[in-house]
């Protein structure tokens, strides 16, 4: 699979959809090429049309083999660049799933607990947030409210840790631990938890504990080296 993560929180609209169309493929099947795979090309062509959308890729997997990948449609409604199994893609909020899966990895190797108040490992923050526990933030229970960033201000590997620490009572509309609400802020502050557990950016760090071990190497935060590869646009 190759995607282009945007960053932990979801700068860019997507222009890729997910086709609501599952497909068993026996192994066997698959090895002998008998599987016709037309139909699914006809639904993925369909959900472009009815939803506007300019491109998409598509793959399935059976067992640890690709038995299929096609891209469709456009990945510019500009230069009309049509897409194909290499297009790189923003994944947006997918990105969430892997920022908690590499600080369970953490939590595994005792660098961090996640039952624990996030302010025993990050500093500067406010009071009130220094007292949320990172179970709390990856499970949508901190209390926080939601928003998106901007697309404006500084966007380096330092604008994680001033956005997290600008953070104040008002991001919270209620205790931790009551609800589920959704909050993208919350996972800003597990993403500066990375960077601190790590010792790097939190691009590096994922790309060490995460990307690189799953052989996935055209995963990255890094939007200079998404654009060395066939790179979609968000429309």
């Amino acid at each position: 699979m190759v995607e282009l993560m945007s960053t932990k929180r979801c700068l860019v609209p997507l222009h890729w959809v997910l086709l609501p169309v599952l497909l068993p493929v026996s192994p066997v099947l698959a090895q002998q090429q008998a599987v016709d795979f037309n139909p699914l090309a006809q639904v993925a062509l369909a959900e472009l049309r009815e939803t506007n959308t300019p491109g998409a890729a598509v793959a399935i997997v059976s067992g640890d083999r690709l038995v299929f990948a096609k891209g469709f449609g456009r990945d510019n409604i500009e230069t009309g660049t049509p897409v194909t199994p290499d297009t790189l893609f923003r994944v947006g909020s997918v990105t969430k799933m892997f920022t908690a899966a590499v600080l369970v990895t953490l939590a595994n190797a005792d660098h961090i607990k996640l039952d624990e108040p996030i302010g025993k490992y990050l500093s500067g923050l406010n009071a009130k947030l220094s007292v949320v526990t990172v179970h709390q933030l990856l499970s949508h229970t901190a209390g926080m409210t939601d928003e998106s960033p901007p697309d404006y201000g500084s966007h380096d590997d330092s604008a994680l840790a001033a956005y997290v620490r600008s953070l104040k009572t008002d991001h919270f509309f209620t205790e931790p631990g009551r609800i589920f609400s959704y909050s993208n802020p919350g996972y800003d502050v597990a993403g500066l938890l990375i960077e601190e557990l790590g010792g790097r950016s939190y691009a590096d760090v994922m790309s060490d504990r995460l990307f690189a071990p799953l052989g996935m190497s055209r995963t990255t935060f890094r939007p200079t080296v998404a654009m060395t590869y066939p790179l979609s646009q968000g429309h």
